[in-house]
C-alpha cells in the first residue's frame, strides 16, 4: 500500500509538471489545444463547403467532419505526445521512485483530460452555434474515447521504447500518421465507399474508433463494418507488448 501511495504521488507530481511545461509557459498555451481543432474544422469545412453530409445524419459537413477529426486527433496527438515521454523526462529517471511507465501514465492522464475538455467544448459550441444535433449516446461516446485513448497509450508506449533503441523510428511513425488522416474515415463514411476499398480500410483500427464515435453521436447512423472489439484488441496487444518490452529492457539495461 505504501508503494502504491508513493507511485500515486510521483505520477501526480509528473502530471503537474507536464501541465506546467506544456501549457504554463504562456497564457495562450492551453488555449492553443482548443484553437487548433477549431481552426482545422473551420478551415476544412470552408474548403469542402460543397460537400453534403450523409442523408442519415441530416446535418452540416462541419458537424460530420468534427465527429471524425476529434477522435482522430485524440489518437494522433496523444500517441505522439506519449511517445516522447521518456526522452522529455530523462533527467527525472535518475530518481529511484520515478520509472519510465510513470512518465507514460502521467502524459496519458493529462492528455486524456485535455481531449475530453476539447471534445466537450467543440461539440457544445456546434450545438449552440450551428444547431448541431445533440449526441445520441454519450456513454457510448465516452466508451469509444476510452478505448481509442488506450490504443493511443499502447502505440505511444511502443514507439517510446523503440525510440530508445532506434531513434529514427520517430520519423517513421510521423510518416505513417500522415496518410492515416485520409484513410481513417475523417472525411467520409465507410458506408459511402465501394466494397473493395472498404474491405481494405477496415484493417485500420483508427477507422473503427472514428466510426464508433460517429455512430454514438448520430441517432440514425449505422456502420455495419464497425468492430469495437477489433480496436480493443489492438489497444490491449500494444499495451501488453509495451509493458513486456519495458520490463525486458529494464532487466537487460538496469
Amino acid at each position: 500500500m505504501r508503494s502504491l501511495i508513493i507511485q500515486f504521488r510521483v505520477i501526480f507530481a509528473l502530471i503537474l509538471r507536464e501541465a506546467r511545461v506544456r501549457h504554463g509557459r504562456s497564457r495562450a498555451g492551453y488555449l492553443w489545444t482548443i484553437v487548433e481543432p477549431v481552426l482545422l474544422i473551420g478551415a476544412l469545412t470552408f474548403l469542402f463547403s460543397n460537400f453534403r453530409s450523409s442523408s442519415i445524419s441530416g446535418s452540416s459537413f462541419a458537424v460530420f467532419f468534427a465527429t471524425g477529426v476529434l477522435p482522430f486527433q485524440l489518437f494522433r496527438s496523444s500517441s505522439q505526445y506519449i511517445s516522447m515521454a521518456i526522452e522529455a523526462n530523462g533527467a527525472l529517471l535518475n530518481y529511484p521512485h520515478v520509472s519510465k511507465i510513470d512518465t507514460i501514465i502521467a502524459r496519458s492522464v493529462l492528455d486524456f483530460c485535455t481531449h475530453i475538455f476539447v471534445i466537450t467544448l467543440v461539440i457544445s459550441f456546434q450545438i449552440f452555434a450551428i444547431n448541431a444535433p445533440f449526441p445520441a449516446d454519450i456513454p457510448m461516446m465516452l466508451f469509444v474515447i476510452v478505448i481509442l485513448m488506450a490504443f493511443a497509450v499502447g502505440a505511444g508506449l511502443c514507439v517510446a521504447l523503440l525510440r530508445q533503441v532506434f531513434p529514427s523510428f520517430a520519423n517513421v511513425y510521423l510518416i505513417l500518421m500522415g496518410p492515416s488522416f485520409f484513410l481513417s474515415g475523417v472525411f467520409f463514411s465507410i458506408n459511402s465507399i465501394p466494397k473493395f476499398f472498404r474491405d481494405i480500410l477496415v484493417w485500420n483500427p483508427i477507422l473503427h474508433g472514428v466510426e464508433g464515435f460517429r455512430t454514438a453521436y448520430y441517432q440514425g447512423y449505422r456502420s455495419p463494418d464497425l468492430d469495437m472489439a477489433y480496436l480493443f484488441w489492438w489497444a490491449f496487444t500494444l499495451i501488453f507488448l509495451g509493458l513486456l518490452a519495458e520490463r525486458t529492457m529494464k532487466k537487460m539495461i538496469p
